[in-house]
């Protein structure tokens, strides 16, 4: 499971990460942002200093929780000369490694955002776009790289693969979310694993 945390922790931060702590466990919809406050002891004005609204809560939720955590690895991953089967390999290994019957019940923070505000937030849905986008391309580049050096298949279609590999990967967090099974999720990560792996020359 991804774990989003925050380092060097100001008062909007506080804040923020105690929104997304919320918004994990129940949704940005049932968000309470009074609760919130009472729980930290802060007032209302001195919420709305940092955020205006509740929509600029749950963007900035994504833009500044969600967004860097899910990207870091991404970014790692533009600059590696690793083959990329093993970096995405690795990546799904760690993740798998990290989940806890908690986490997996509570669902992947990205996903579980995408599924219930794409439909009715054009903001929201941008924003949560952006970060798959960047997963994808990152994912995309690298199997192309490895392509073109020649130590992957020249048959494969590099953005479907890199398409395939996420789609299992946050589909894998809903069904084991609502099966509230680690072995769901686990059992599926060692199949996609194997799948990559088929993809070298």
């Amino acid at each position: 499971m991804y774990r989003c945390s925050v380092k060097n922790i100001d008062t909007r931060a506080h804040i923020l990460l105690h929104m997304f702590t919320d918004i994990h466990k129940h949704g940005f919809q049932e968000l309470r942002a009074d609760k919130v406050m009472a729980e930290l002891e802060i007032t209302k004005g001195a919420m709305y200093h940092y955020f205006p609204s509740k929509q600029s809560i749950g963007l900035a939720v994504i833009d500044e929780i969600i967004k860097p955590n899910y990207l870091a690895f991404y970014r790692d991953l533009d600059q590696s000369s690793a083959h990329p089967v093993d970096s995405l390999k690795a990546h799904i290994n760690m993740l798998a490694g990290k989940c806890t019957d908690e986490t997996i019940a509570l669902g992947c923070p990205l996903n579980n955002l995408i599924q219930e505000m794409s439909p009715v937030d054009e903001t929201f849905r941008l924003h949560l776009k952006y970060v798959m986008d960047r997963m994808q391309l990152s994912s995309a580049n690298a199997l192309r790289r490895a392509q073109a050096s020649g130590t992957l298949r020249a048959d494969v279609d590099v953005d479907a693969v890199a398409h395939f590999y996420l789609s299992t990967l946050e589909g894998a967090y809903g069904i084991a979310k609502v099966q509230k099974s680690m072995a769901v999720f686990k059992a599926t990560m060692e199949i996609l694993c194997q799948y990559l792996e088929s993809l070298r020359k």
